[in-house]
């Protein structure tokens, strides 16, 4: 996939390297995106993005995930109640054209001016909802969330970017996503349990087929349900290196495409998938 993105602001970073007799190792980072634009997901914890995809890029990220879909149909049963829809696992292991958002730029220069030069894909994964009886929906939740109450002296604190990434429109037919602005800040409480409902200053976003929301990986948010159309969405997910690959959904494949990737000599590609940028 080729994608022309308007470069706004350059960050510069300098890791101090100290086990490696000073050779520290300086950074310039292109960032999709303005300063202003940075200083907003750091304060609020999202970022609207529209067009990230369009034309023969949207059609191919949507026929590569039914094909997914269509593979591994047999996976996935209906259970008559409230839930989540399918989510499918480990996509960039399973078709190359989910392989080639490993670098994505809008995305992916976004996560290195937050956290840092040094992050790593933490997965991407899809979730597929459908117009159902019962209703397919997300209550309030996190992502990342590991607080201890009280905070420890030394707490660290967990830092993620998960990209929204939605091949269909967002829209109160598919499903709109709700989003509590500035909540990944707030260390003394967590989402209410199994809360569908709207919460006093929420904010819902939609977005056209191609667009994307950015959200800090521990901001409130929850998937308003499909009535009428399928509604099929990327997770494209950043941390720092040093955060282990996300646990959900087991264990990629042992034949995955990202294998050939790990065994060969592209130092970037092999930090973001996990192998380096870390002690």
């Amino acid at each position: 996939m080729d994608h022309t993105f308007e470069q706004n602001c350059t960050v510069s970073y300098k890791v101090l390297s100290p086990n490696t007799h000073g050779s520290d190792h300086h950074y310039e980072i292109d960032v999709c995106a303005s300063a202003e634009e940075l200083r907003q997901f750091d304060r609020e914890g999202y970022l609207v993005r529209e067009g990230l995809f369009a034309g023969e890029d949207l059609k191919a990220l949507q026929d590569a995930l039914d094909r997914l879909e269509d593979r591994e149909s047999g996976a996935f049963r209906d259970s008559g109640k409230r839930s989540w829809g399918r989510i499918p696992r480990h996509l960039m292991d399973k078709d190359p054209v989910f392989l080639d958002l490993l670098k994505f730029s809008p995305v992916l220069s976004i996560a290195r001016a937050m956290m840092g030069p040094l992050v790593r894909l933490r997965g991407l994964s899809a979730r597929i909802s459908y117009p159902a009886a019962a209703p397919h929906q997300t209550p309030w939740h996190q992502h990342l969330r590991v607080v201890s109450n009280p905070l420890p002296p030394w707490f660290s604190r967990p830092h993620g970017l998960d990209a929204l990434i939605y091949l269909d429109d967002l829209n109160d037919d598919t499903g709109a996503v709700g989003i509590m602005p500035g909540s990944h800040n707030w260390l003394d409480r967590a989402p209410p349990p199994d809360v569908y409902e709207p919460v006093e200053g929420e904010l819902v976003v939609r977005v056209k087929a191609g667009g994307g929301v950015l959200i800090h990986s521990n901001l409130w948010h929850r998937g308003l349900p499909t009535l009428r159309i399928k509604r099929r969405m990327l997770i494209l997910s950043y941390t720092p290196t040093w955060l282990r690959r996300s646990p959900h959904g087991g264990p990629p494949p042992d034949d995955g495409l990202t294998q050939a990737i790990l065994e060969g000599d592209d130092e970037e590609a092999r930090i973001l998938l996990g192998k380096g940028g870390y002690t």
